[in-house]
C-alpha cells in the first residue's frame, strides 16, 4: 500500500488531490463532519505509513505529518469542527508530535538547543499571575504557541533533508489551505451586497477572524508564487496555478486584514532577491531555467489582482492599505501609529509600562490583558510586547535567542535558493508575531521548517556525465 504524504507530493497525482481538497472546502462550508472523517482517517492512515517504511526515513515522515495535518487548524476553525478538530489543532499537533520525531530522529543540533532553551525560559512566568485573574484557558492560548516554537526549533534542526523535500513541504501545506480558500469564497455573499469599511472585513473571511484568515491565505498566496517562479506546479496545470494565485490574493485582499498579506509580499520579495542572486553555475547544477522570466507574469498577476480588488471596494483598499479609517477621512480623528495599527501600538506601549514595573520574571502568562490601564481586557496581538510584559527578562532573552535562530538559518543554507527559502519562511511565521501573536500554527511551523538542514545533492560520476549530455530539465518540474 502506498504512503499517503508521498502521494500528495507526487507529480502526477497533483490535480486530483487538489480536487479532493476543493471538495473538502465545499463539504466544510456547510457540515464539518466530512472534513473530519477524511482528517482523522488520513491521519490514521499516515501513522500506519511510519511502520511500512525505512527507519531512517520516519523522523522525516513525522515532520510531514506535522506539516499536513497542522495545516488543518485553520479549516476546523472556520468549519466550526471543535472539539472534533480542537480549535488549536495545530499547537497540539506541534506540541506532542514534535518531540516523537526528536526521539525517531536521534539527532541533535547546537540550533536545536535554541529551541529546548526556549521551552525552558517560557516555564517560570507560567507558574504565577500577579493580576489574579488569568485562568486557565488564558495559559494555554498564550503559552502554547511560545512552546510550539520552541520544539518546532528544537525537532526540525535536527533534519537534514534535500532541497527537493522542502519543495514538496509547500505543497503538504497549501492543500489544506486551498481548502480554506474554497470555503470563504462559498461563505462571502454577493460583493455587491458586502459594505466596504476601513475596518476588518468578517463578511470576506467566512464569518471568522479575518486577521487569522488573511494569515492563512496570505500563506497560500506565497507558496503559489514561490511555485510558479521555481516553475513547478502544485495543481498540476500552470494556467490553474496562476488562477488559485489570483484567488488567494483577491480573497485575502477581501478581508481587509492587512498583517497576512504584507507578509507574503515580504516572503516574495525576499525569495525574488536571492534568487536574482543565483549565479550561471548555480542554475545549471540545480538544473534551473532563469528564473527572471516567471518574475514579470507572477508580478503582472498581483498588481492586476490587487487593482481589481480596489476596484469592486470602491477605492476602500488602497485606502486601508494607507492606513486610513473612517474617523481620519472624516477629519474627526488625526492619523497616527496607533490608527494605523489598529491600536496595537498603544497595547505595545502598555506592556512596556507593565514590563518596567515587573522587570524580572514578568507579570506571569495570560496577565497582561487584565492589568493594562486603557487596553484592558485585550488580547495580546504583538508577541514582543506580550513576552516582555509576561516573561519580563526572561521573554527579551527569548527574543534575542529567536533572532539569532534567523542568523543561524541563513548561514547554514547550503546554496542561494536555500537560503531564499528558508529566510522567507523565517519571516513569514515571524511578522505574524507582529500582528496575530502566535494565534496561528503558522508562526511555529515556518520558523520550526526555516530551521531544517538542506543538504547538498550528492551524484554518481555516472550519473553526472549522463546528466551532463542530456537535455537539461527543470527539477521542480518534476516536484
Amino acid at each position: 500500500m502506498g504512503i499517503y504524504l508521498s502521494s500528495l507530493k507526487q507529480q502526477k497525482y497533483a490535480f486530483f488531490w487538489f480536487l479532493v481538497h476543493v471538495i473538502l472546502g465545499v463539504s466544510a462550508a456547510f457540515s464539518p463532519f466530512p472534513m473530519i472523517a477524511f482528517f482523522y482517517a488520513a491521519l490514521f492512515y499516515s501513522f500506519f505509513n511510519l511502520f511500512w517504511i525505512h527507519p531512517s526515513q520516519r523522523a522525516r515522515l513525522v515532520a510531514e505529518i506535522v506539516i499536513y495535518f497542522s495545516s488543518f487548524e485553520a479549516l476546523g476553525r472556520l468549519a466550526g469542527s471543535d472539539p472534533y478538530l480542537p480549535y488549536e489543532l495545530g499547537k497540539y499537533i506541534l506540541l506532542f508530535l514534535c518531540p516523537v520525531g526528536l526521539i525517531l530522529s536521534r539527532t541533535y543540533s547546537w540550533k536545536g538547543i535554541i529551541g529546548l532553551v526556549v521551552l525552558i525560559l517560557s516555564i517560570p512566568a507560567a507558574l504565577f499571575d500577579e493580576s489574579g485573574q488569568a485562568t486557565f484557558n488564558d495559559l494555554k492560548f498564550n503559552l502554547l504557541g511560545l512552546l510550539n516554537i520552541g520544539v518546532a526549533i528544537w525537532f526540525f534542526s535536527s533534519l537534514r533533508v534535500s532541497l527537493k523535500n522542502v519543495i514538496n513541504w509547500s505543497k503538504l501545506i497549501v492543500f489544506p489551505i486551498v481548502s480554506v480558500l474554497i470555503l470563504t469564497i462559498i461563505r462571502t455573499p454577493n460583493l455587491d451586497e458586502v459594505e466596504f469599511e476601513l475596518g476588518a472585513n468578517f463578511a470576506t473571511s467566512g464569518g471568522f477572524g479575518s486577521n487569522q484568515v488573511s494569515t492563512i491565505l496570505g500563506l497560500g498566496v506565497f507558496l503559489m508564487a514561490i511555485a510558479l517562479l521555481l516553475n513547478y506546479r502544485v495543481t498540476g496545470y500552470k494556467l490553474l496555478d496562476f488562477i488559485v494565485l489570483c484567488l488567494f490574493t483577491g480573497q485575502g485582499l477581501l478581508t481587509f486584514s492587512r498583517g497576512g498579506m504584507l507578509g507574503a509580499f515580504i516572503g516574495i520579495a525576499f525569495t525574488m532577491y536571492y534568487l536574482g542572486k543565483l549565479s550561471q553555475q548555480e542554475r545549471m547544477k540545480l538544473r534551473m531555467p532563469n528564473f527572471k522570466k516567471f518574475i514579470f507574469p507572477v508580478l503582472l498577476v498581483l498588481i492586476f489582482v490587487m487593482f481589481l480588488a480596489n476596484l469592486v471596494t470602491g477605492g476602500m483598499l488602497l485606502l486601508r492599505y494607507q492606513g486610513e479609517t473612517m474617523g481620519t477621512l472624516a477629519g474627526s480623528a488625526d492619523k497616527s501609529l496607533n490608527k494605523i495599527t489598529t491600536n496595537r501600538s498603544d497595547i505595545f506601549l502598555e506592556d512596556v509600562e507593565l514590563f518596567s514595573e515587573f522587570p524580572l520574571l514578568g507579570v506571569g502568562v495570560g496577565a497582561s490583558t487584565y492589568m493594562r490601564d486603557e487596553y484592558k481586557n485585550y488580547a495580546p496581538h504583538v508577541e514582543l510586547s506580550r513576552l516582555i510584559a509576561e516573561h519580563g527578562s526572561l521573554g527579551l532573552i527569548i527574543f534575542g535567542l529567536l533572532i539569532l535562530v534567523y542568523f543561524l538559518n541563513r548561514n547554514q543554507s547550503p546554496d542561494t535558493i536555500s537560503k531564499g527559502l528558508v529566510v522567507a519562511f523565517y519571516l513569514l511565521g515571524f511578522l505574524a508575531t507582529f500582528h496575530s501573536a502566535t494565534r496561528t500554527y503558522v508562526t511555529p511551523l515556518m520558523m520550526g521548517m526555516s530551521c531544517v538542514m538542506i543538504r547538498h545533492e550528492k551524484k554518481t560520476a555516472a550519473k553526472t556525465k549522463k546528466k551532463s549530455v542530456s537535455v537539461r530539465k527543470n527539477i521542480f518540474a518534476k516536484v
